[in-house]
């Protein structure tokens, strides 16, 4: 057997090649950012192809399964400082522009939050969607969907996507998300507020030509298993294209879970009556077998990262961070974007330096999904390129997707 078919052989065993599986991280990375992965296996890294920002580490919400809140538990650590604000985002822009032109890198801009939502500085996180936006970068934003109002929908029926986190029914939003917040009797009153904001959305879509991607989330943890099956339907008709369904990454799962023989009940039921090619996707991260394998925790910092050489993160501070769930105070930062330029502190000696001891810099002891499966697939591929040399794992990449 050739190299070419030895690579290809052991490829082929990795990448998902159904172009149509949801969430197949491996096959966007061979074809969608083909130039990006070829450049970093030759050794010659163009940049990231995704930003993170994340313009507020202060949210008005309290879910009881919060990512950042579970990381933060287990490292004595605070939130970073809400130091992006209307008066400085241009000077963080303008780096982000100077290295989406020149150095033509940073396909996307997504505005997130490990532990916040961008809309509490919402004048901030506009202003800077309109700029790049116009600039001809893809734009998307993760929010909860409480802040969004009706000056919003204009804005964001032009972007690419918006993500909103809403991860319960009408029944488990409030003891699940405000009660630890607020304290008072429960009631639908901000789920509704979440699905008129969905409807608003919607109907600015239509009305201007838009073309965003409405995409509702959905953590599944137990107290908002039972009603996954009536929430897809009520975002469904609410005008949303897409209900994606993960688990709670920061838990462990086995057999004896009880409640999740009826949570994956409500989501083939919602799949089988709501799934539609092309008019609305259910879609889930997690199957029942890599769940009950706990195969979402099998990478761990302490074998590296290369997600950070694909997706760049800034914090509320302006400072770059190793990933999204490194913005805490305490965690390393490679510089501040509101000082510096985006592309110097890329390419500085400094975060060249931190970011290969990311087994003593990394805070958080789970990766977000994306970067468990991209760190693992990437280790595969950096084993190929020991064997055989990068020119030969390029070679093969090229004829890989020469023959899907």
């Amino acid at each position: 057997m050739s190299i070419q078919n030895k690579i290809l052989t052991k490829l082929n065993s990795v990448i998902k090649h159904d172009s149509s599986t949801p969430f197949n991280y491996e096959r966007f990375l061979v074809f969608d950012k083909a130039q990006y992965l070829d450049a970093f296996i030759l050794g010659k890294p163009l940049g990231p192809f995704e930003l993170e920002i994340q313009t507020s580490s202060s949210c008005n919400l309290a879910c009881t399964w919060c990512i950042g809140e579970q990381i933060q538990s287990k490292n004595p650590i605070r939130n970073l400082p809400n130091l992006i604000n209307k008066n400085n985002i241009d000077t963080l822009v303008d780096g982000i522009l100077e290295m989406h032109i020149g150095v033509k890198s940073l396909d996307t801009v997504k505005f997130s939050g490990f532990i916040g939502d961008p809309l509490i500085q919402k004048e901030a996180t506009l202003r800077a969607i309109k700029r790049l936006h116009k600039a001809g970068i893809k734009v998307g934003l993760f929010t909860n969907g409480t802040l969004m109002t009706g000056d919003t929908w204009e804005i964001l029926s032009k972007i690419d996507y918006v993500h909103i986190s809403l991860d319960a029914g009408p029944e488990s939003f409030y003891p699940l998300k405000e009660y630890h917040l607020r304290g008072r009797i429960n009631d639908s009153e901000t789920f509704d507020k979440v699905l008129d904001n969905i409807k608003g959305l919607n109907y600015l879509r239509k009305a201007n030509g838009g073309g965003v991607k409405i995409n509702i989330g959905y953590v599944i943890v137990e107290g908002n298993h039972h009603e996954i099956y009536k929430t897809a339907g009520l975002v469904k008709d609410a005008g949303a294209d897409m209900v994606r369904l993960k688990f709670d990454i920061s838990a462990s799962y086995d057999k004896k879970t009880p409640w999740l023989k009826e949570a994956f009940s409500q989501m083939e039921k919602a799949k089988s009556d709501y799934h539609r090619p092309n008019e609305f996707s259910v879609c889930s991260i997690h199957s029942p077998d890599a769940l009950k394998r706990n195969s979402h925790t099998d990478w761990t910092c302490d074998r590296g990262c290369y997600l950070q050489h694909f997706m760049a993160t800034i914090g509320s501070d302006g400072n770059m961070y190793l990933c999204d769930h490194n913005t805490l105070q305490g965690a390393v930062a490679f510089g501040n974007t509101v000082n510096n330029s985006f592309y110097s502190i890329w390419n500085s000696n400094r975060r060249k330096s931190l970011s290969g001891d990311v087994k003593n810099i990394c805070q958080s002891n789970v990766c977000p999904p994306f970067g468990n499966r991209i760190n693992l697939f990437m280790s595969e591929i950096m084993e190929l390129k020991k064997e055989y040399g990068a020119e030969a794992v390029v070679g093969a990449l090229k004829q890989l997707r020469i023959k899907s």
